[in-house]
């Protein structure tokens, strides 16, 4: 039996921990083990093998943003780069040609990944510039204009929403522990797929959209709970 064809027998799990190990040996003591949760994501579309590499690479991704973009901060890194692995994933998923044809090893694999990432930090800075000369613009239009009380309450509610996001993310992240729950999340909200074209592409585990549904809605339910809570707590404060 060749190291492919047992590497294709083993539980999703045992390739999980036999990458992390592998990703703390030297190159020369590969035994595809992270190649294989790669392509277990690309071409056998499985979440939990997606949700692994999430964990197992942010850190890594991380790191690339940084390299790249020394000059922002580490919360603007955190908030852009998570955007590199749907970037991935749309790209090497558009081709049929199998992963194994395209890339030969991890090493390359992890290569085309950090192309993704500069990819995206490249878009975002182009996309501030561009803010940033709209921006401008209105300031020479309005130099000698005060700012309305409008103006100056649009911005408050602005960076309430913003505050919002950050403080629902941090929920995510704590009460959301489910992996069922969290592979429909990062379905829903990463990779952008609707309940139809999850049930769709993962019948297995969601063998209808309704399903997708209702567990969107049960997170939902107890995340409205949550902040309901908070907020009469604030209130009595």
């Amino acid at each position: 039996m060749s190291n492919q064809d047992r590497l294709n027998h083993l539980s999703i799990d045992a390739i999980i921990e036999g990458c992390q190990t592998e990703a703390t040996q030297p190159r020369d003591q590969e035994s595809g083990y992270c190649f294989e949760l790669f392509r277990r994501a690309l071409e056998d579309e499985e979440p939990t093998a997606w949700l692994a590499i999430d964990a197992q690479y942010r850190q890594l991704i991380m790191r690339w943003g940084s390299d790249y973009a020394p000059d922002l901060p580490t919360e603007e890194i955190a908030r852009i780069v998570p955007d590199a692995l749907p970037k991935f994933w749309q790209s090497l998923t558009k081709s049929t040609v199998p992963l194994i044809d395209r890339f030969a090893h991890i090493g390359a694999l992890l290569k085309y990944l950090k192309q993704c990432t500069s990819s995206v930090l490249i878009d975002y800075r182009r996309q501030f510039q561009r803010r940033e000369r709209i921006r401008q613009r209105l300031e020479l239009a309005n130099q000698a204009l005060s700012i309305s009380q409008e103006d100056e309450q649009e911005l408050v509610d602005r960076l309430e929403q913003e505050q919002l996001l950050q403080q629902i993310r941090a929920w995510i992240q704590t009460h959301v522990t489910d992996v069922e729950e969290q592979q429909v999340l990062y379905l829903s909200y990463q990779v952008g797929l609707s309940p139809a074209q999850i049930a769709a592409r993962y019948p297995d585990q969601f063998p209808e959209a309704q399903l997708v549904r209702r567990i969107k809605e049960r997170i939902l339910k107890r995340a409205r709970r949550a902040f309901q809570t908070h907020s009469q707590q604030n209130l009595t404060r």
